[in-house]
């Protein structure tokens, strides 16, 4: 089942057109018929829709790409950009993060260690920047390069300008690092000089410290397919599969996490990639990761089904099986090439003539032409893109990469009916009151005066019956407090199960750790919206006793109520951020393997002070959210009623005819017609997006071990 998202998104959007032309029609209307502006109570409801939209057209995918060494990752990103964008022939990469997005021009901005920022335009210029700092001198291939910028000679360097002294590397400081798991791990050559190389790159680099790149952003004219395409080509990833804290922030906010992994000359077994799967930003965002293993060309059928099922049973208990792809880069950049090129033959010659005509590119000419004979060239590259499998690539992404954009789109169409519901509601009250206009004044105006009793009485009780929901949320037995000691016996009863003195110890705590930080942050969100939920159900019982529909008067509440109700009731936020961005764990990167058991009963206990300080705000917080978002919906309640009562006197005071009257009921009746038909489009294509959502959960799920 695939979905073609670009096609759904035309549709909600124009859904989305259709309901501005309408409601610029109604409020064209209202006017000629001097009522109040229809949509004055659902300006709120409106901006959320527009700012939706804009999010849906701006239509941001964000690819990271990470890797072991010589996975191809600079092959990988051509390929899927359909040029040859980035250098392919460097073994290791610098400690700069590669942002890949649309510009107007083929240019490049570097950001330099100091802060300095530099911008080099043009085809050539460009091309001969990303060739220079992509690669390494070759004395130092084989060190952990990247670790080594950002932990020690960034580090340094910058703490040296702030202090306006030289750079200064302290030996404890290099002896640590050199003493490090991660950096011992580094050493996949068995390298017998490989301190030694350490220390040679530190002394020799130190001076030149600012020059280092540590961001390089690419823009490139991109085809419109790929204009809200951005990749983040990220440091290689140490031996122990770490990442930079810069490549962290990525990861989270990345739509696919793609970690590329070469499938000859070494075991399928990869430590890299479990290690990096236990990364905290990619366990927040572990849905998105994608194990991509390269080099397939040169397989045949049985030996691509032996990987398969290897690789299945390997990495299917951590990860999605439909996450895991089987493909060849250079299969794909070599099919991509040559459907522009106009005489294939003669390029196969040239490139063979240089000797860098790989076997397999030979191999499906043969297999589709005869050796350089007559044939077809489209089958000839249809057979380069059946070995590259790079389909597999574009139909994940497109299908569960995409999943967050669905939802987005399904949340916009929720908003879309939202507002549909209440048009309805309040055009079928305007034609009921139209027609007693009609039929009898006096009824009318006896019918408006009981309504506007039944808004006063509605206003009081709903307060009462606000009051009960909000003792039932706060105060010592209260849902709140309940709910926030039951997420903290979980992570108790969680972190029981950890061998202090196991390997990874301090990463599994720190996992389990951030888990119960994301865990909060949901219980924060589901508590909100089950208070309002709870509000609602007062109003609809009260509502349902009268003759005013429920939604006419319901105060609608927007991610932007929620969040300035939440910036008002925020406390200790400091210490709440500073957990959040892992302020707890810096002491569990710099441990002693000998007294490891006992450090980690050190960070577990000042994980827990934090997490009991946590706690604590986590119920101030929501306690006093619920105060204020009780006072927020009687307020928008008391609006809403206000503005009822307006267009009620309204349609009563209005000078018109019989035959004027019969009038306005009939483009009333038609205007109705027009809304439920548009909410009906809505409802569908809703329907199909989330159950092609649900279809992606079920997926992913039918898929773990």
């Amino acid at each position: 089942m695939v979905v073609d998202y670009k096609a759904r998104k035309n549709e909600v959007l124009d859904s989305y057109d259709q309901l501005e032309e309408l409601i610029s029609a109604l409020q064209e209307y209202a006017r000629a018929i001097r009522i109040p502006d229809p949509l004055e109570r659902m300006g709120n409801l409106m901006e959320d829709i527009r700012g939706k939209v804009g999010r849906v057209r701006e239509d941001r995918f964000t690819i990271i790409v990470a890797g072991e060494s010589k996975s191809g990752k600079s092959t990988f990103i051509n390929a899927y950009l359909g040029m040859e964008l980035l250098p392919m022939d460097v073994k290791q990469c610098t400690s700069a993060i590669v942002a890949i997005k649309y510009g107007k021009e083929f240019s490049v901005k570097a950001t330099y260690a100091d802060g300095r920022k530099d911008v080099i335009r043009g085809d050539d210029a460009a091309r001969e920047f990303l060739q220079k700092n992509a690669a390494l001198d070759d004395n130092y291939r084989g060190i952990p390069v990247p670790t080594i910028n950002s932990e020690i000679l960034v580090k340094s360097g910058l703490r040296a300008s702030k202090k306006g002294a030289q750079i200064s590397v302290s030996e404890t400081e290099i002896a640590k690092m050199l003493e490090s798991p991660e950096v011992k791990a580094a050493n996949i050559h068995n390298l017998s000089d490989y301190n030694e190389r350490i220390r040679a790159y530190i002394e020799n680099k130190k001076q030149f410290w600012q020059d280092i790149v540590t961001k390089i952003e690419v823009t490139f004219p991109f085809d419109e397919d790929l204009r809200g395409i951005e990749i983040i080509d990220s440091p290689g990833v140490c031996a122990r599969g770490g990442v930079s804290s810069i490549t962290s922030q990525y990861i989270k906010k990345a739509d696919a996490v793609i970690f590329l992994k070469p499938v000859i000359g070494q075991s399928l077994e990869s430590e890299q990639f479990h290690q990096f799967m236990e990364n905290v930003s990619v366990v927040r965002n572990k849905k998105a990761l994608f194990l991509v293993l390269t080099h397939m060309a040169t397989k045949n059928d049985a030996d691509i089904r032996r990987l398969e099922e290897e690789a299945y049973k390997q990495f299917s208990s951590k990860l999605d099986k439909s996450n895991i792809l089987f493909v060849d880069s250079k299969a794909e950049l070599y099919a991509k090439k040559f459907i522009h090129v106009e005489n294939i033959e003669d390029e196969l010659r040239r490139l063979n003539s240089e000797g860098t005509l790989d076997d397999f590119v030979t191999k499906a000419y043969t297999q589709t032409n005869g050796l350089f004979g007559r044939g077809s060239m489209t089958d000839f590259i249809n057979k380069l893109q059946e070995k590259s499998r790079f389909h597999q690539v574009y139909d994940s992404l497109e299908t569960f990469g995409r999943k967050a954009h669905y939802i987005l789109l399904a949340a916009l169409l929720d908003s879309i009916n939202n507002i549909y519901a209440k048009l309805w509601s309040d055009t079928i009250s305007r034609i009921d009151m139209f027609r007693e206009k009609a039929e009898d004044p006096n009824e009318l105006a006896r019918k408006i005066a009981m309504v506007k009793q039944e808004l006063d009485s509605i206003q009081n009780k709903l307060s009462r019956g606000v009051d009960g929901v909000v003792r039932r949320f706060r105060g010592e037995e209260g849902i709140i407090k309940k709910e926030a000691e039951l997420a903290v016996q979980d992570f108790l009863n969680a972190v029981k199960n950890i061998n202090p003195k196991a390997d990874g110890v301090f990463s599994e705590l720190e996992t389990i750790s951030v888990q119960k930080i994301d865990q909060f942050k949901e219980l924060t969100k589901t508590l909100q919206t089950q208070v309002v939920d709870e509000f609602d159900k007062e109003l609809i019982a009260l509502s349902d006793k009268s003759s005013i529909p429920f939604q006419s008067i319901k105060p609608e509440f927007t991610e932007e109520t929620f969040r300035q109700i939440k910036e008002s009731t925020k406390s200790k936020a400091e210490e709440t951020k500073s957990y959040e961005e892992g302020i707890t764990f810096k002491k569990t990167h710099s441990y002693s393997v000998y007294v490891q058991d006992k450090h980690f009963d050190l960070i577990k206990e000042n994980i827990l002070e934090r997490l009991g300080i946590l706690k604590n705000d986590l119920i101030s917080n929501l306690e006093d959210f619920v105060e204020n978002i009780r006072t927020k919906y009687i307020e928008e309640l008391a609006q809403n009623a206000k503005a009822k009562k307006v267009e009620l006197d309204a349609i009563m005071e209005a000078k018109i005819t019989a035959e004027q009257n019969l009038k306005i009921i009939k483009d009333l009746q038609e205007q109705a017609e027009v809304i439920s038909a548009s909410q009906g489009v809505v409802k569908k294509l809703k329907g199909g997006i989330w159950k092609y959502v649900q279809h992606i959960d079920e997926t992913e799920s039918g898929y773990h071990v």
